[in-house]
C-alpha cells in the first residue's frame, strides 16, 4: 500500500463537524475520509495508508488510549496522529502524548484551529524537507532579529487586519534555578519553548524574548484568539507537567497580549512594549493571569502612545530605588553579622571571605549573573542566625557537647526568621537555609540530599567549608592549601557536591595566594 498524500483520516462520531472540516481543509488542497466511531469498533478501521489521522478519544472500559492508537498506527503507518479528547480530560491526553500522538487537543477545539492542526501534520508528511526541518529542529526558536523581521513582515502584508502580540513570563523562575540548579531551570525554558512551538501553527512567530520571557506573533488574528492560544498552552502545560526528584511541579506563566487594531500603533517595538505592559499587569494580579493592553485602555484612556514611555521612566525608578532599599538593608544586616562575628576573634570577616570564595565558585561554574549576586548576598548574611547563639557556645575552646551542637544547628532557621519579611531576598533565603545540607542527605535542618539541595547552597556549603578549614578556630590550627584540597576530595560525593568541590579544588590551585602558608 502507498501513502495517500492527500487524504486526512477523520475519526469522530459527528458527521456534521466532519463536513465542516472537509469544507475548511478543502481549498487548501486537502480532503479527507470520513469514518464515525472508534477505530477500535468492528468496520471502522481504515483501508490504506493517510497522510495524517484524527481520532477522538472518549474514556472507554472495552479499550484503553493506547491500545487504540496502536491499533491506528498498524494501518496508517508513520503518518502524524492528533488526538481529540473530552474537555478537562487530562489524563487521557497524557495517555495520548505518551502514545506518541503528533498533537493532542481537546475536543472542544474550534473547526477553524483543528484543520489548522490537520494541515500542519499534512503538510510535514507530504513535503519531506519540511518534515525533516519540523521533527528534528521543532524545539528551536528563532532569533530576536529574524522575530522582528517577520513582525514587520506580517504588518505590511495583513493590509490594516489586525496582529497581536503575546509575552509569557513564567511564574516564580528564579526558584526553578535556586531551589535546584541552572541545568534544571534551563529544562524549564525548554519545556516551554516546545509547549509554545507545538500549540502554535506555521505561520505564528515564537523567540525567546529575554531571562524566562517568550513572545509570539499572530497574523490576522485579534485578542481573543491569542487568548484562546494561551488557554491552550497552559492546557498543555498541564497534559505533561514537568517532574524533579519523583514529584510534579507548579508551573505556571503570566501572560500578556496587545492587538495592533486597538489604538495607534506607530512601530513594532511599540506593540511588543504593548504587550509587556499588559504582562506587567498580569504579574501585579498574581500567577496565571492574563491581561490584555485593551484592557489598560477601558482603566485609563488617556494611556495611549505616552503609556510606553511613562511606563519605562517609572520601572526604571522603582529598579533604581528597589536596588537602593536592597543595599541599605544588606548593609544593615551586615553589621548585625559583624556584631556576630566579633563574638569571637577567629571569625572575623568571615562572611566576606566566604562571599569571596561564592562568587569565585559561581563564575567558574558559570553560574548566571542574577544566581552569583544573589549567591555572594547569601553568603555575607549566612552566618546571621548566630545572632542567636549564645557567647559562651560561640567561643567554646573545645568541642561542643550534642545539646550546645542542637543550639548550633538551630542558627539557619533563626536566620531565616530574620529575614522572613524581606521580599527581595526571596533568591537568597533558600541558600541561607540550606548551606549546612550534605550531599549525602545527613545534614541539616531539612536532611536534604544532592539535587534536592538549592545549587547555591551546594556552593555556599564549600565555600563555607574552605573559609573554616583556612582559618585558625578555638578547636583549632588553620589547614594547609594541601590539607583542604585532600579534604574536598575526601568529602566529595558526602559532605559536597562532587562538581562544586572539583571547582573549588581548581580555583584554589589558581589563587594559592588566597590559602596564607601555615
Amino acid at each position: 500500500m502507498t501513502t495517500d498524500h492527500s487524504t486526512a483520516l477523520v475519526l469522530h462520531d459527528d458527521t456534521i463537524r466532519r463536513s465542516r472540516i472537509a469544507s475548511n481543509l478543502r481549498p487548501r488542497g486537502l480532503s479527507i475520509t470520513n469514518n464515525a466511531g472508534p477505530i477500535w469498533e468492528p468496520g471502522n478501521a481504515p483501508q490504506r495508508p493517510f497522510a495524517c489521522a484524527v481520532v477522538q478519544l472518549s474514556r472507554r472500559g472495552d479499550a484503553t488510549t493506547d491500545q487504540s492508537l496502536s491499533r491506528l498506527r498498524q494501518q496508517i503507518g508513520g503518518a502524524r496522529i492528533i488526538a481529540l479528547t473530552p474537555p478537562g480530560d487530562v489524563a487521557t491526553a497524557r495517555d495520548a502524548f505518551h502514545a506518541g500522538v503528533w498533537d493532542c487537543l481537546e475536543d472542544s477545539v474550534s473547526d477553524d484551529e483543528l484543520a489548522d492542526r490537520i494541515y500542519e501534520a499534512w503538510k510535514g508528511n507530504s513535503d519531506p524537507q519540511a518534515k525533516s526541518s519540523t521533527d528534528e529542529n521543532a524545539l528551536s526558536l528563532m532569533t530576536h532579529s529574524a522575530f522582528l523581521d517577520g513582525l514587520t513582515g506580517f504588518r505590511s502584508q495583513c493590509h490594516g487586519k489586525p496582529v497581536s502580540i503575546i509575552m509569557l513570563d513564567i511564574d516564580r523562575f528564579s526558584e526553578c534555578n535556586v531551589n535546584y540548579s541552572p541545568a534544571f531551570g534551563d529544562r524549564v525554558l525548554d519545556r516551554v519553548g516546545t509547549i509554545l512551538k507545538s500549540v502554535c501553527h506555521s505561520r505564528v512567530l515564537v523567540t525567546r524574548y529575554e531571562g524566562d520571557r517568550f513572545i509570539a506573533a499572530f497574523p490576522n488574528a485579534r485578542a481573543p484568539q491569542a487568548i484562546q492560544f494561551t488557554r491552550r498552552c497552559r492546557w498543555a502545560l498541564g497534559v505533561l507537567p514537568f517532574e524533579q526528584n519523583n514529584r510534579e511541579l507548579d508551573l505556571s506563566f503570566s501572560v500578556g497580549i496587545a492587538e495592533s487594531s486597538v489604538g495607534f500603533v506607530e512601530t513594532e517595538q511599540q506593540l511588543i512594549e504593548r504587550a509587556e505592559a499588559a504582562l506587567e499587569e498580569a504579574k501585579q494580579r498574581g500567577s496565571n493571569q492574563t491581561v490584555t493592553w485593551s484592557e489598560l485602555l477601558d482603566t485609563d484612556p488617556s494611556l495611549g502612545k505616552t503609556r510606553t514611555t511613562r511606563t519605562t521612566d517609572a520601572s526604571r525608578w522603582v529598579d533604581r530605588l528597589r536596588h537602593h532599599l536592597r543595599s541599605t538593608y544588606v548593609e544593615s544586616t551586615m553589621a548585625l553579622v559583624a556584631a556576630a562575628e566579633a563574638k569571637d576573634p577567629c571569625t572575623q570577616s568571615h562572611s566576606l571571605t566566604v562571599a569571596d570564595y561564592a562568587e569565585g565558585f559561581g563564575k567558574r561554574m558559570r553560574l548566571p549573573a542574577r544566581m552569583i549576586e544573589a549567591l555572594r548576598v547569601a553568603a555575607l548574611l549566612h552566618d546571621i542566625g548566630k545572632i542567636g547563639v549564645p557567647d559562651s557556645i560561640l567561643t567554646k575552646p573545645g568541642p561542643l557537647s550534642g545539646e550546645e551542637f542542637d543550639v548550633v544547628k538551630k542558627h539557619p532557621e533563626t536566620a531565616l526568621d530574620i529575614l522572613s519579611h524581606v521580599s527581595f531576598l526571596t533568591d537568597v533565603k533558600p541558600m541561607i537555609l540550606h548551606h549546612h545540607e550534605r550531599f549525602d542527605g545527613t545534614g541539616y535542618p531539612a536532611g536534604l540530599k544532592g539535587d534536592q539541595i538549592p545549587i547555591g547552597a551546594r556552593v555556599l556549603c564549600v565555600a563555607d567549608a574552605v573559609d573554616t578549614m583556612r582559618s585558625p578556630r578555638s578547636y583549632k590550627k588553620p589547614y594547609t592549601l594541601e590539607k583542604i584540597r585532600n579534604e574536598l576530595m575526601t568529602c566529595s560525593g558526602t559532605q559536597f557536591d562532587p562538581v562544586v568541590a572539583q571547582v573549588a579544588i581548581e580555583w584554589l590551585d589558581e589563587t594559592p595566594a588566597l590559602i596564607p602558608a601555615v
